[in-house]
């Protein structure tokens, strides 16, 4: 993983409990080696199976999507190509490598697909996704682009392609797509291989009008390309490919919805529902094209025969219906046939389906069933179980305060902050844990005697919310114009909560909301003084509040949202504040007057919207940070605001006063910000589970930060002696330590750059207190006199004398420490 030019190592935490994993949509690759499934949250598990006993285990979790994923294919024809798309029901599209889970390639259109078939064009080099959805065309996409190639349009009824199929007729260099569109039209379309966007428009060749509405699925026998089974809710049919007559059809069992259904063979037919539950089919005579009786009149005997299901024993009801998916892979020359399933409670189910010959059907036949006979599953398992089967068992960031039997409280809300190295967590009973984050992350991830300790690392509650904590907001982290030591929660009473990180002690606690707080802001820096000392809180109530930390109440309630808040903008030159709804719909509001200034719907609404977003981008340094005070204070006389009226006349006294103070912050904040060796992140896969966290370990950060510390304790001298103040040495090390991230580069030369002009300081200040430069002198004194001393001493007198001189000293030095010792012994005395 990487953080721009950053080497981040990310580390999960998931904590006891396996996340909640819906499964809407499953994939196996071509290899068997890799089970792909994505949820209705929007994250996609990787399972490592083992393809000769089709045992699975999760690998990794991909979080990107944020709608429910739709459909999975491949992307090329390469069996070992591991590679997958995927698409999601906001329209956005993925390519993941899946091997290391990266995201190849994003792109978000305005098609949302419920269908992707894979496909190796004629003329192409690679494979080519055919996309049906809720759009009236067919669009033809490039896998590892993800950009559109060219689209197939109607001319006869266009309508939204429910259902599609590609195909390469026998003796034939073209390809057929079939579509059926929801209103029951049938559209043939022939490729040549040389379309384009350029060749635009592609009609169909051919339609046809079936009785058949709003159909799930279609898909063309594999073996002789004559039948077509058709699944709607209620039924699934085969048709005549030839000029799309019917020939059997068959009705869903009780309770139950088709879901899908495929061609075992040219005389078998696997179809399943809502249930999870498959059933494979004989067909009839009529229904075989390689019959002679093929396309016949049918009789009440030409009924396709049930001779197998597929269930679980024992299964509970599901929540949702399962995603399930028939696969073919070719395996030491054989073909091995699976039905996949993916429940909602994150589990996976897969049948190995057997070859069922002639006679042993024949058997079946001659036997009386009340129910006909069921096949369990190869194999089963699900995200709970292997939580279970790992051990140890994945630990949580606040695991330590479980010991001794403690019950364990889901955590619902996390903050991490980087100043003060505190982890600060909401929980399910209402409390707010605060703990030091380095010793935290020590306790669970390295071993030694510290994890022996009852109360390590010492943790801080604060007691204030009944019930949960869902949001957590520290101001100070944001901008430092606020307090510090401010810290604000809000939670499902109906309350926001102003704490003292400090002290741990509740300061006020603002009671306006009418429902429970959902989300918890900052304004920007330009807005109003008084606006720029509150925070703005969202409630499930569709009400929004600037709450004043300073002055301790309600400034601004904007409550006449008729449904919830989903976005909030800001205009601060202008005084509005800009509240966005989910039915699309904008309120403008006066953030110092608190006066609803208009109400806008469609493409007013949108165009307010994007002008926020474009005004925060081309905000430049040289505004005051002020609105008008005049256009407030107007807006104060006509509401008959005196406090509007106040307040704008103080901020146009104070204006001039303030401009420099906004300028010096402006510049603080356009600063780049130093990298943190640790950051935490919460993480939640659906708003029912606790909360897990991700520890992003900055690798470069992380050793100049070590270096910073161990070489800033070191003396001058200790630097010079270790090579590290000479010229050639620090040229050395800097190319050693050279990253190919620039800014480890430059982390690295700064910090040298600064080891280097302290030990250039010390030598200017020693140089200065010599400023006679008697120590150079005397050194060049001492070195003449030695000289001529050393050309007179020609038979070594001096040098004999040089050593019984510092013999006699060692004994004199040796005596003097001797009687200094006795001397400071009795004085002790």
């Amino acid at each position: 993983m990487s953080a721009g030019t950053n080497l981040v190592v990310p580390v999960v935490l998931w904590g006891k409990s396996a996340p909640t994993h819906c499964i809407s949509c499953i994939f196996l690759s071509r290899d068997q080696r890799t089970l792909v499934t994505g949820c209705h949250d929007g994250q996609i598990c990787l399972w490592q199976v083992d393809p000769d006993t089709l045992q699975m285990i999760p690998r990794c979790l991909l979080v990107g999507h944020t709608a429910p994923i739709l459909c999975l294919a491949r992307v090329s024809v390469v069996s070992d190509n591991n590679y997958i798309v995927s698409s999601s029901e906001s329209g956005e599209m993925c390519t993941w490598d899946l091997v290391d889970g990266k995201c190849r390639e994003v792109v978000k259109l305005p098609y949302v697909h419920t269908n992707m078939q894979a496909y190796h064009m004629c003329g192409s080099d690679d494979i080519r996704l055919f996309c049906n959805g809720y759009y009236a065309e067919v669009l033809i996409m490039d896998p590892f682009s993800l950009e559109v190639l060219f689209t197939l349009s109607s001319r006869m009824s266009p309508d939204w392609i429910c259902a599609l199929h590609v195909l390469r007729p026998a003796k034939r260099k073209d390809d057929v797509i079939l579509g059926l569109t929801t209103t029951g039209m049938v559209k043939v379309w022939t490729l040549q291989g040389n379309e384009s966007k350029a060749t635009e428009p592609h009609y169909e060749h051919e339609s046809k009008q079936i009785r058949c509405l709003n159909a799930l699925s279609m898909s063309c026998c594999g073996g002789n390309q004559r039948t077509v089974v058709i699944v709607c809710a209620k039924y699934w049919q085969i048709y005549d490919a030839g000029d799309f007559s019917i020939l059997c059809s068959v009705q869903a069992p009780r309770s139950e919805r088709w879901i899908s259904a495929d061609f075992l063979s040219t005389d078998r037919v696997i179809a399943w529902s809502d249930e999870g539950k498959g059933y494979m089919y004989k067909l009839p005579a009529n229904s075989v094209a390689d019959n002679k009786e093929f396309h016949s009149a049918a009789t009440e005997s030409d009924t396709p025969f049930l001779y197998c299901v597929l269930a679980v024993p024992n299964d509970r009801p599901m929540s949702c219906p399962p995603a399930m998916r028939y696969h073919e892979v070719s395996r030491s020359g054989k073909v091995q046939k699976y039905l996949l399933r993916g429940d909602s409670d994150g589990a996976v189910v897969v049948w190995n389906i057997p070859e069922v010959t002639n006679s042993q059907l024949a058997q079946i036949k001659q036997e009386e069933f009340d129910k006909p006979p069921g096949m369990p599953p190869t194999m089963s398992t699900s995200l709970t179980k292997a939580w279970a089967a790992m051990q140890p068992s994945p630990v949580g960031i606040l695991d330590q305060l479980e010991r001794g039997g403690t019950p364990r409280v889901p955590l619902t809300a996390s903050m991490y902050l980087p100043q003060q190295s505190r982890l600060v967590v909401g929980r399910e009973d209402g409390s707010i844990i605060i703990v030091p984050a380095t010793q935290t992350v020590m306790l669970h991830l390295l071993h030694g005697n510290h994890q022996q300790y009852d109360d390590w690392p010492p943790h801080q509650r604060l007691i204030g919310h009944v019930g949960r904590v869902n949001c957590l907001l520290y101001p100070h982290l944001v901008h430092p114009r606020y307090e510090r030591a401010h810290l604000v929660s809000g939670g499902v009473d109906f309350a926001v909560c102003l704490w003292d990180l400090y002290s741990g002690t509740l300061l006020h606690r603002f009671c306006v909301h009418a429902g429970e707080i959902t989300q918890l802001l900052v304004p920007p820096n330009n807005c109003s003084t008084r606006v720029q000392k509150c925070i703005c809180s969202v409630a499930s109530d569709h009400s929004v509040t600037l709450l004043g930390l300073t002055e301790r109440k309600c400034v601004v309630l904007a409550s006449r949202h008729l449904f919830p808040v989903v976005t909030i903008k800001w205009r601060p030159l202008d005084d509005f504040m800009i509240v966005g709804c989910s039915d699309g719909s904008v309120y403008v509001w006066q953030m110092e007057t608190g006066h609803l200034d208009r109400v806008l719907h469609g493409i007013s609404a949108e165009e307010v919207l994007y002008a926020c977003d474009e005004n925060t981008s081309t905000a430049t340094a040289g505004d005051s940070g002020l609105a008008n005070p005049a256009v407030h204070f107007f807006r104060g006389l006509r509401h008959r605001n005196l406090s509007a009226i106040r307040h704008a006349t103080q901020r146009g006294i104070h204006q001039l006063q303030q401009l420099s103070h906004h300028n010096q912050q402006d510049g603080s904040l356009q600063q780049k910000g130093r990298a943190m060796p640790l950051m935490i992140q919460g993480l939640r896969t659906n708003p029912k589970d606790p909360e897990s966290h991700i520890l992003c370990f900055d690798i470069e950060a992380l050793i100049v930060e070590l270096l910073t510390e161990e070489y800033g304790a070191m003396s001058p001298g200790s630097l010079e002696a270790q090579g590290l103040i000479n010229q050639s040495e620090y040229e050395k090390v800097f190319a050693l330590t050279q990253s190919a991230s620039p800014d480890a580069g430059k982390k690295i030369a700064d910090f040298f750059g600064r080891v280097k002009d302290k030990a250039g300081d010390l030598e200017r200040s020693l140089k200065e207190k010599d400023r006679h430069d008697l120590l150079g002198r005397v050194k060049d004194k001492a070195g003449t006199f030695e000289r001529s001393i050393k050309e007179k001493d020609r038979h070594g007198i001096l040098a004999k004398m040089k050593e019984g001189a510092e013999t006699m000293q060692t004994k004199i030095q040796a005596k003097a420490e001797s009687v200094g010792l006795r001397a400071s012994d009795k004085s002790s005395e």
